[in-house]
């Protein structure tokens, strides 16, 4: 027989650790169940709690007789870092997005910001570096931009934010703050100049159509299978959306440049037309360098990713995508002229 204080021993157990539970889930800071992330008392612990390394002082705090300088007058926009170079893109043009939107001051972790500023010239959002020393309060933070409502509330975005209906509002201006510095400027000129040499054409450069093709496999071959249930896009979807090009561009000399990590399964599936040029034979680029690339062309083909949708964005032109529901491309083509589906 179960003995009735062992039966409210038991009930007890239980509410504990569901109050426990409660406490975890509701009631701590906004950042996961690390505990060095619940001590957050400056800018420098918190700009620590967004990115996935420790970073280090870089330079000494401003302080005078009045307290500190440089600290935020109100509100701040920033995000927690997550992914590669496309997602950190995103990550970045939501915060600048939101901000303008807002009218928050906007702040981008120097996990990102570092990343970022090796490609890209014109960055105009600060990192946390003039402010680390500065308090602050996690009670005024929401996640969200849905979450807001303006009553002094900071907003810190989640990791792999995609805010496309904010971001594309202002597509000329992102684009801007995405300027590539010279090198890799340089470095994708060359790489088109050898896809016109490649193909012995008599034609010169400033005569080709060039279309970028980003075909992404690898990795993301597993990630479609788990997330949308489905393979892979087959060779014929970028042979028929080359021939859409090629049509629509008659009389003219059309050069398809292919960026993939995976180039040597693209020089074998199309490494043997005479318009396609796949730059990276064997070994990927840099991922800089693709995206330079990518961004250098007249219009644009890909199946999915981030990387895909910046190289798209950032070359400007046309551009046929891969029709898969529930991708983000799909909301980036809706929200932009001239992209457009195909199976």
């Amino acid at each position: 027989m179960i003995n009735p204080h062992q039966n409210l021993l038991f009930v007890a157990t239980i509410l504990a650790l569901c109050v426990i539970s409660f406490v975890h889930v509701f009631l701590f800071p906004l950042y996961d169940a690390d505990a060095k992330r619940f001590a957050t008392k400056t800018y420098f612990d918190f700009e620590q709690s967004l990115c996935m390394a420790n970073l280090r002082h870089r330079r000494p705090w401003q302080t005078t007789t009045q307290g500190s300088t440089n600290c935020p007058r109100g509100a701040i926009v920033t995000i927690v870092q997550g992914g590669r170079l496309g997602n950190q893109m995103w990550e970045y043009a939501s915060v600048w997005a939101v901000a303008r939107r807002t009218g928050l001051e906007a702040y981008i972790p120097r996990c990102i910001q570092v990343k970022l500023e090796q490609i890209f010239e014109s960055l105009s959002i600060p990192s946390f570096e003039d402010i680390a020393h500065c308090p602050l309060d996690l009670g005024r933070f929401v996640r969200s931009l849905e979450a807001w409502n303006y009553n002094n509330q900071s907003v810190v975005l989640p990791r792999y934010s995609i805010q496309p209906d904010v971001v594309l509002t202002w597509v000329h201006d992102i684009v801007s703050e995405f300027t590539f510095r010279r090198k890799w400027r340089v470095k994708s000129q060359q790489v088109l100049r050898a896809a016109v040499e490649g193909i012995k054409s008599k034609g010169n450069a400033f005569s080709f159509v060039f279309v970028g093709v980003h075909i992404r496999r690898t990795d993301y071959i597993g990630y479609l299978w788990r997330k949308h249930g489905v393979p892979p896009a087959e060779p014929q979807f970028y042979i028929t959306a080359m021939n859409y090009y090629k049509k629509k561009f008659h009389g003219r000399e059309v050069l398809f440049v292919v960026i993939s990590d995976d180039p040597r399964w693209c020089q074998r599936k199309f490494g043997g037309m005479r318009n396609v040029y796949v730059p990276s034979r064997a070994l990927p680029n840099t991922p800089a360098l693709d995206l330079a690339i990518l961004a250098a062309c007249n219009h644009s083909i890909f199946d999915y990713g981030t990387f895909g949708i910046w190289g798209a964005i950032l070359a400007g032109g046309e551009t046929v995508y891969y029709n898969l529901s529930r991708h983000s491309s799909m909301r980036v083509g809706q929200l932009l002229p001239n992209w457009h589906a195909m199976s």
